[in-house]
């Protein structure tokens, strides 16, 4: 690094003329007693940190370090992380490794995001944690010298400004996330643009955005300042960095993210888009304006139309009013530190589901802001600025109804009109930034040129909203049942008049049974996941270091785990042909599945008989799931040399396999009772959709439409209609069961 940085944007006249228009009267405090004040806030405020944040994280093994330990883990194992972004996959290798936490998810987060993990995945989960922590430590105190050096405010304030971030700085320790290093390389960055290094600038964020993909949005700032070798930085980073990720984790797992996960995200459903806990303008409008049986009940009104409208509105009245203020050009250096760190606020404030630890990175935006600020005696602009950064950082959901609906939306969101409050201070500081011999600009055709690049942008974005719309909302009366208290149900099999099906609630995953409109859960101290069921029993695979296949009777009131009732060991998703002959299932070696039968019949004394486990898969596929037919034939999906799933049949003697003719990806077999037609998933674009096949005749039919996924089917006995898992409405893999009628 160079010599520190000099702030060359403040003229004397300049100077001078700002202080003769604030017109105060500033009473001046002695040197001493402003020293001793900020020492003991700083006290106070990193004794808080400590207290609340650093040492419980210490202790504890919190929700979000897990996802990335579990999948840097596998990926040391070297097993494949295809299936990384399935809900249920990855809590099944949780309950593998031995992790204890109720739930782990890898949803919504970049392959590439799990390598700082990786140097602490041989170690147990709570010391690698604490690894981290370490590293985090040193990130923090690397940011706050580079910030002093930024923003010339001194290392006390620049502390008091980082330890102010109460909450942000709080839950990233406690939850282990990677929000420090990201405020790190926002940081270093800057120092980096600053200081005339442009092309090493862009790279530094190229790493930021393969983390998370946010900062590669800092493309924009470099093109509208015209800086072409920082965008080309960052452009020829990421694109580097993209490989080398589908050099590592396989092309599979990077098609899977830029394809099925990143839209979900970019729209604000990588994760439950109701919850208002993300403190969004995306969360409060979905809340406000769309309907769903169980995530949002009671909106204002189901007006999805409207959302779809007003979404985009926002957005683009936060972003081109400051791409217009920011100029054509690079500026002084005191300007572009403003600029650099109100974008950063910009995409804070842009972002659909921004939780409370990312706004660690808003430490940037404060300390470059008032570091402006201080230097030219604005002092109430500063001192504005300083309220609502506190107030943004401020825990307020101690104070925030749980369960807002309607008009009480707009209560529920303290963080958002503080983070609304804090932009709306930050643009009139950019206002006034503006040289007043540029400010007619403003007024000429150049603002009618930002008003049309204004149109440009809502009216194609809120277009493409209301097609994602379309057929959204189609199955909400079909639901099978609706029940808030489990957030994901799928697997669903049909017995009898009942469903069996895997749920996950806070416990974990269980396996639950839909019976006349209502849901009730098998007791079990474990996960268990992918029932099967005939003739009055049930299979149900029961996870731990190893999973297990044990069999009850269909009315039993919980799960057991007694040796004598286990039907395999090391064995995952039970299917069972129609006649209870057959039990066929998944062994896992390395992460890759392979596909095994078992021949399972009463003995004369009505007891079991040990039966031969064999291997009917070929090696070179990863068997995905598995269905029994009437007449004994196997369909299964896997995946082969193409990286994507396709279909297999094959038939519990093993034998010749055959691939499916069709060559687009395929999952989820289900054959129908009377062994007429078979039900699957068909990836179409980003989303799997429900088609069925005439085994007779060939001829196939597409079930369901909309921008979402229908995977699972599973056949009522009438052979005539489906039961499914879709996550339409919903967020990304987060399902809801619906019926569909198939047969006339």
């Amino acid at each position: 690094m160079t010599a520190p940085l000099k702030d060359s944007s403040l003229p004397a006249a300049e100077s001078a003329a700002e202080n003769r228009a604030s017109g105060t009267l500033r009473i001046r405090v002695p040197q001493s007693i402003r020293s001793a004040a900020e020492y003991a806030l700083l006290i106070v405020l990193a004794g808080l940190f400590l207290w609340r944040g650093f040492f419980p994280a210490w202790k504890t093994l919190n929700t979000d370090f897990v996802d990335y330990y579990l999948a840097a883990r596998l990926y040391r194992q070297g097993d494949p992380l295809t299936q990384i972004y399935d809900w249920s996959w990855i809590e099944r290798q949780k309950d593998h490794a031995a992790i204890d936490r109720p739930i782990v998810a890898f949803t919504s987060l970049t392959p590439f995001s799990l390598l700082p993990a990786a140097p602490f995945s041989s170690l147990p989960p709570l010391s690698a944690k604490r690894g981290w922590l370490v590293v985090s430590v040193i990130l923090l105190a690397l940011s706050a010298w580079l910030l002093e050096r930024m923003s010339k405010l001194g290392w006390r304030r620049v502390g008091i400004l980082v330890f102010l971030a109460m909450v942000p700085l709080r839950t990233s320790f406690l939850f282990g996330q990677e929000t420090v290093l990201l405020l790190f390389l926002f940081t270093l960055a800057g120092c980096l643009y600053l200081e005339g290094r442009p092309l090493a600038s862009g790279l530094t964020l190229a790493v930021g955005g393969a983390l998370k993909i946010w900062p590669a949005l800092f493309l924009i700032y470099f093109v509208r300042k015209q800086q072409w070798r920082a965008a080309l930085g960052l452009v020829s980073g990421s694109v580097a960095l993209w490989l080398l990720s589908a050099a590592l984790f396989g092309f599979g797992t990077v098609r899977t993210y830029l394809i099925e996960v990143m839209p979900w995200s970019l729209r604000g459903e990588g994760q439950d888009p109701y919850n208002l806990n993300w403190n969004s303008f995306s969360a409060v409008l979905h809340r406000l304006f769309i309907a769903e049986p169980e995530l949002n009940p009671h909106p204002v009104a189901h007006l999805p139309a409207l959302y779809s409208i007003l979404a985009p509105i926002c957005q683009g009245l936060i972003f081109v009013p400051f791409l217009w203020l920011m100029g054509s050009r690079r500026t002084d250096d005191g300007r572009e530190k403003l600029h650099w760190g109100v974008f950063l606020a910009m995409l804070l404030i842009l972002s659909t589901q921004a939780a409370s630890y990312d706004f660690v990175t808003l430490v940037l935006t404060a300390a470059l802001a008032i570091g402006y600020l201080a230097p030219r005696r604005r002092l109430r602009e500063a001192a504005a600025v300083t309220l609502f950064y506190g107030l943004v950082c401020f825990p307020f959901y101690r104070w925030v109804p749980e369960s807002a609906s309607g008009w009480h939306t707009l209560l529920a969101v303290p963080r958002l009109w503080a983070l609304t409050g804090l932009w709306v201070c930050l643009m009139a500081v950019a206002f006034r930034s503006v040289p007043p011999q540029l400010r007619p600009r403003l007024k000429s055709l150049e603002g009618a040129v930002f008003a049309g690049i204004w149109l440009a942008l809502v009216v194609p974005a809120a277009a493409l909203n209301l097609l994602h719309m379309r057929h959204q909302f189609d199955n909400y009366a079909t639901r099978l049942v609706v029940a808030p208290e489990s957030y994901l149900d799928t697997d669903p099999v049909v017995a009898g008049q009942d469903v069996l099906l895997t749920m996950m609630v806070d416990e974990g995953y269980r396996t639950g049974v839909a019976r006349q409109g209502s849901l009730e859960r098998l007791s079990s101290r474990v996960d268990s996941f992918h029932p099967a069921s005939v003739r009055g029993s049930t299979w149900v695979e029961l996870a731990g270091v190893k999973s297990r296949i044990v069999r009850f009777p269909l009315n039993a009131k919980g799960l057991p785990a007694e040796s004598g009732l286990v039907e395999a060991e090391d064995a995952e998703k039970p299917s069972i042909s129609p006649d209870g002959r057959w039990l066929a299932f998944i062994r896992e070696l390395s992460g890759r599945g392979s596909l095994w039968v078992k021949e399972v019949r009463p003995d004369s004394a009505g007891g079991r008989r040990q039966a031969i486990e064999k291997q009917i898969s070929p090696p070179n596929l990863d068997v995905l799931e598995a269905a029994l037919g009437v007449g004994d034939d196997i369909v299964f999906s896997a995946i082969g040399s193409s990286g994507s799933p396709a279909l297999f049949e094959t038939t519990p003697e093993g034998g010749d396999v055959t691939p499916d003719r069709e060559r687009a990806p395929r999952r989820f077999p289900a054959v129908s009772p009377d062994g007429r037609r078979l039900a699957f998933s068909q990836r179409e674009g980003s989303n799997w959709q429900l088609w069925i096949r005439d085994l007779a005749t060939g001829a196939e039919r597409r079930l369901t439409v909309g921008d979402c996924n229908s995977t699972a089917p599973a056949w009522y006995p009438d052979s005539k209609r489906l039961v499914y898992a879709t996550d339409c409405g919903r967020s990304l893999g987060l399902t809801a069961l619906c019926r569909i009628e198939v047969v006339p």
